[in-house]
């Protein structure tokens, strides 16, 4: 674990190598896309709406950079055995190079869920401890569950090329299944029973608990921690089956 902070601090300088600015981009680019949120749909939104026009935009952001980090860890992972075909005869172990990806990806994710925190706040929405802590715990739950599925995808990615294509493509419907880019209460029926069956749906009322302090979220942290779990598992099952046959076909 220890080697694992320098390869993150790494990951992240490469990411950014080249620009003036550097690494001060990981706050920027967040920022950038609040801002640019904020200003769209405070547009659109009807002039009545004084509150939703600031609190949709920002709803919208909570779902939208930790999804983000979501997909860039899976599409990444679903790759990262070609793309590091020296771990094959390197004693660098597969969790490493994951847990690399999963974090640095992550980083966008945080950086946003703290910038909305914050807007909530000066916008006169004033978050207690759950509504600060609940937040950055459901996104300590999404990094574990990435790095469950992560650590699945990768052998996966190798054995199965054209899991890739798949990957990217269902992740774009799930972008959809999921109440990212609206909101969930304009969902009823059976689409509302099935987003209630949809786990990233109890990570995004975390996510939105600073706009919505009080709103009982419970539940959600208990759908959400078994959903880690499920994902660690499963991916730690797909490495002990599937590593060996992915390294020798690297």
């Amino acid at each position: 674990m220890r080697s694992l902070g320098p390869l993150v601090l790494a990951g992240l300088r490469q990411r950014y190598a080249g620009s003036v600015l550097g690494a001060l981009w990981g706050f920027l680019g967040p920022f950038v896309e609040v801002a640019a949120y904020v200003a769209l749909f405070s547009l659109l939104l009807p002039p009545g709406d004084t509150r939703e026009r600031y609190t949709f935009p920002l709803a919208v952001t909570a779902g939208l950079l930790p999804w983000a980090s979501l997909r860039e860890t899976l599409e990444s992972a679903a790759g990262a055995l070609p793309e590091h075909r020296w771990i094959r005869r390197s004693r660098v172990p597969l969790e490493l190079l994951i847990g690399k990806l999963v974090l640095v990806a992550s980083a966008r994710g945080l950086v946003g869920l703290l910038l909305v925190q914050i807007a909530a706040a000066v916008g006169g929405t004033l978050p207690g401890i759950e509504a600060v802590a609940l937040p950055l715990l459901a996104f300590a739950l999404q990094v574990v569950a990435c790095w469950g599925l992560a650590l699945g995808a990768a052998p996966l990615g190798v054995l199965f090329p054209d899991s890739r294509p798949a990957l990217a493509s269902g992740l774009t419907l799930l972008t959809f299944a999921s109440p990212i880019v609206y909101p969930e209460h304009l969902v009823s029926g059976p689409l509302a029973i099935a987003l209630e069956w949809n786990p990233y749906t109890h990570l995004l009322r975390l996510f939105r608990l600073p706009l919505e302090p009080g709103v009982p979220v419970w539940s959600s942290l208990a759908v959400s921690a078994a959903f880690a779990a499920a994902c660690l598992a499963l991916g730690t099952l797909l490495r002990r089956r599937l590593w060996w046959s992915a390294r020798d076909r690297l």
